[in-house]
């Protein structure tokens, strides 16, 4: 494996530079009133979810990747396709084909591995935007795609079921994680390290646990100079993708045993619940437009789907690590987001394509049913199922305790 480090003689936290700020850009597209089925009211101890369906990743799925954008149900091929939507939907695949006992590595996983691999230049970074004429849009992506391409590779070592395509993975993996120690953005560090967990799971490495110190050693140390008593985060704002940070944090002390990224991560993660769910229980995510920074007001709108699978998935997680059914119970409360538990009480899942709202806006909701989205709901009923809480079919597997919303 070709890795470059930091000399043995300097301290490795010391390659990471505090991040310069910014935001993820988001696409405007249509929104409108709809009238769904909303909210029967039912009680949460009956929650059921339907059945899991691909048809929507399916349709926005050609011989390159998954296109990133929708016009309503209708796979938007002038937006083209990103690294970050191959990346998620290739993790998505080899889940359900783990989840639903293949034997074999479904056909879509290739091609979402074979853009990345399209991505990736001689230095081991990566583009991410390609036009759907076949461009390139970009020298390299940004630094979150880099992550998720590490998270995505990790997780395909980890769960391929092909030779040739685990080894394929690893060469491209083995041939980009030299670019983590130039990285400078929590959330990229979160991702990378995901990916490594995973790696890890196949062949021990002392480099690369090494690398997972180093990264879960930085995420605490954010965690450290950012927090007060009111504000016990990471940052002085939260923006996209958050529960990430904890996320990471948690999956570094299963790694390694080490007590203080188990503290550190549950402290996060409980204060960052106390944001996102109101006094009934229901999931009110961080809005885009405007974030929320220390001191100032959270903005309500617009909810990602991103934000919700990452709840689902960092509740799950703090579940298996200490056993507590409070965080069984957040985990379902917030994939219940997707299906009406939610500020409008709007289902954000299609029932005639399966497909899933580009988010909740104050009107409504966004009826573009985008890659992001999708994948994210996918992802979130996944976790559930490899939790044991749900089935395939949507029946759930133990009882939950819901506040009424």
């Amino acid at each position: 494996m070709k890795y470059v480090g930091p000399g043995a003689a300097e301290p490795r936290v010391a390659a990471f530079a505090p991040p310069d700020g910014g935001s993820l850009p988001h696409l405007d597209q249509p929104s409108e009133r709809r009238e769904p089925t909303r909210d029967s009211g039912r009680h949460e101890a009956d929650l059921k979810f339907p059945p899991l369906r691909l048809d929507h990743l399916r349709r926005l799925t050609d011989h390159v990747g998954v296109i990133q954008h929708a016009l309503y149900a209708v796979p938007d091929r002038r937006h083209g396709y990103s690294v970050d939507d191959q990346a998620r939907a290739l993790i998505a695949g080899l889940s359900y084909a783990h989840c639903s006992g293949q034997s074999r590595t479904p056909a879509s996983a290739y091609t979402y591995l074979a853009y990345l691999r399209h991505a990736a230049n001689p230095d081991g970074s990566f583009h991410n935007f390609l036009a759907h004429d076949g461009r390139w849009l970009d020298e390299r992506g940004s630094e979150d795609a880099q992550g998720r391409t590490l998270w995505a590779l990790g997780y395909a070592i980890r769960y391929g079921l092909d030779d040739g395509f685990v080894d394929a993975a690893r060469t491209l993996f083995d041939g980009a994680i030299q670019h983590t120690y130039t990285l400078r953005a929590p959330r990229a560090w979160s991702f990378a390290l995901v990916g490594l967990y995973h790696r890890l799971h196949v062949a021990k490495d002392p480099l690369l646990v090494t690398l997972v110190n180093d990264l879960a050693q930085c995420l605490l140390l954010y965690l450290e100079a950012a927090a007060t008593p009111e504000w016990r985060w990471f940052e002085p704002r939260l923006t996209y993708d958050n529960a990430k940070l904890p996320t990471a944090l948690l999956l570094a002390h299963e790694l390694t045993g080490e007590s203080r990224y188990r503290e550190g991560g549950l402290r996060a993660l409980e204060w960052l619940c106390s944001i996102v769910f109101d006094e009934n229980g229901v999931l009110r995510l961080v809005g885009q437009n405007g974030w929320y920074a220390r001191g100032a007001t959270k903005a309500a709108f617009d909810e990602q789907c991103v934000d919700a699978y990452g709840t689902v998935e960092a509740a799950v997680l703090a579940y298996r690590i200490t056993g507590d059914a409070l965080w069984r119970d957040r985990a379902v409360a917030a994939f219940a987001w997707f299906h009406g538990r939610n500020v409008h009480r709007l289902s954000l899942i299609d029932s005639v394509t399966w497909g899933c709202a580009d988010g909740i806006r104050p009107s409504g909701l966004n009826r573009n049913l985008g890659a992001e989205s999708i994948v994210c709901y996918i992802l979130a009923y996944l976790e559930l199922v490899t939790a044991g809480l749900v089935s395939l079919d949507g029946e759930p597997s133990v009882a939950v305790e819901l506040l009424s919303g």
